[in-house]
């Protein structure tokens, strides 16, 4: 038996009212199709309830407060909740009185399961799916100050569904945008990947910005705005860039935070010289700059180390600038390493994420240049060639490990072993012939010399 069906059985057969509710409901009411069901059952207790589903379902949960039941089959997950109460000891609310608690009008629907299908909307949410607005409950100013998360989720919501902010949502998330000081991290980061996944985000990152909610969840993308760029090669200020940049990435969250960070570390970097005559703008390392930001801001806001490191890298690897008379073999080499090109990648370093982020960012410099550069392809060709002659080394390609140089250099485990091992390798890199066991113990007692003085 299907959930579906277990659900309407459930209101057939007992005296419990069931109604399809919150997002579920909002999506029925779209046309859309959604494999989480959220319900609402009104007249029965969620120990009748259980004591019902368990004739049905395998495996049930129920949540600590004793307020919902979870159970899934298949594909399809049901939530199960009771309508909200004043208190501990008062009355189930009616349906207009638990839809308050629902924040959005276009989640605050409710929808019988059993044959009379009218849709109860007592807070036009209807409405507010045809106009394509989010709005909330009551006046918003009163819903963002008791629930200041709702103003993230605002915008993340919108950004889902592709909808804009209702005029008096938006200017009181403006005029109270402290508030989302209040809301933990974690929370502000889930809302922000969804901002970020989304079809559009540039739409939605620059509502964040304009409402000031940019300034407290990333303040060093928010000092990004106004920062004029080379005209030469930049359409847009740097913030615009980066967001333009976000859109053009691949719908994938390492890529598109890669995207929307690569430019960071401009506003710290940007000097105005003249050469010849001519005024230029310059942001010599602002990669480096950037990548440690990156990573600082992906640290506040709760996301993992793997994470954090991934994208850092991208940023600090994305200006690349190839030249075939410029770039020897070592330094084709070189790249291979830092950007950890593997055998399966050759196949397809067309979507290696640094050359994503790098088409990404030629899409978001509003040149109308081709995203692919003549000398990305070249590059490209010339990696595979040389990746099959040298069929690129690292660290465990040396003709010595650690447990040699501990050995020969009486050195306990620690971070000068790896420190060695990559100073073999870097000359290994530019001189395979150098990758034999007696002329690597030679280079590391020259190393360890110098680093003991």
């Amino acid at each position: 038996m299907k959930a579906i069906q277990i659900l309407k059985k459930l209101n057939r057969d007992t005296v419990a009212e069931v109604y399809y509710a919150g997002e579920y409901a909002r999506d029925v009411v779209r046309r859309k199709k959604s494999n989480h069901v959220q319900v609402l059952v009104r007249n029965m207790s969620l120990k009748h309830i259980t004591r019902y589903l368990k004739q049905h379902v395998k495996d049930l949960y129920i949540n600590k407060e004793k307020t919902c039941i979870k159970f899934g089959m298949g594909s399809t997950e049901v939530d199960i909740c009771l309508p909200r109460k004043g208190n501990n000891y008062g009355p189930y609310y009616s349906l207009k009185e638990d839809a308050k608690g629902r924040g959005f009008t276009i989640n605050s629907m409710y929808i019988p399961i059993g044959p009379k299908k009218k849709l109860v909307d007592h807070y036009r949410g209807r409405s507010c799916i045809r106009t394509r607005k989010i709005k909330t409950i009551g006046k918003a100013e009163l819903a963002i100050k008791r629930n200041p998360d709702l103003m993230i989720k605002a915008i993340s919501l919108a950004a889902e569904l592709n909808y804009r902010i209702d005029n008096n949502l938006f200017y009181a998330i403006k005029a109270n945008f402290e508030v989302l000081e209040k809301v933990p991290m974690e929370d502000i980061r889930d809302e922000l990947i969804t901002i970020l996944l989304s079809h559009k985000p540039s739409r939605y990152l620059k509502i964040l910005y304009d409402s000031g909610l940019m300034n407290l969840i990333l303040p060093e993308l928010s000092i990004c705005a106004g920062v004029a760029q080379n005209k030469k090669y930049h359409k847009y200020d740097v913030f615009d860039h980066c967001i333009i940049a976000c859109d053009n990435a691949e719908p994938d969250l390492m890529l598109r935070l890669a995207a929307l960070f690569h430019d960071m570390g401009k506003p710290q970097t940007r000097e105005e010289v003249v050469k010849a005559g001519v005024n230029r703008v310059t942001f010599y390392n602002h990669e480096v700059v950037g990548a440690k930001l990156a990573k600082k801001a992906l640290k506040r806001l709760k996301f993992g180390k793997k994470t954090a490191d991934a994208v850092s890298n991208l940023v600090y690897n994305h200006m690349y600038n190839y030249e075939h008379g410029r770039w020897s073999e070592a330094a084709v080499r070189r790249f291979i390493r830092k950007a950890h090109i593997t055998a399966s990648d050759l196949e397809d370093l067309e979507n290696l994420p640094v050359f994503l982020l790098r088409k990404a960012d030629r899409a978001a410099n509003g040149l109308e240049l081709s995203e692919v550069s003549s000398r990305q392809l070249a590059l490209q060709k010339r990696i595979r060639r040389v990746y099959e002659k040298s069929k690129a080394l690292h660290v465990t390609d040396l003709a010595i490990d650690g447990a040699t140089l501990m050995e020969t250099f009486n050195l306990r485990p620690g971070p000068t072993v790896g420190h060695v091992l990559n100073y073999l390798l870097s000359i290994v890199i530019e001189d395979q012939k150098l990758n034999k066991r007696d002329i690597l113990i030679e280079e590391s007692s020259k190393y360890l010399s110098k680093a003991l003085k």
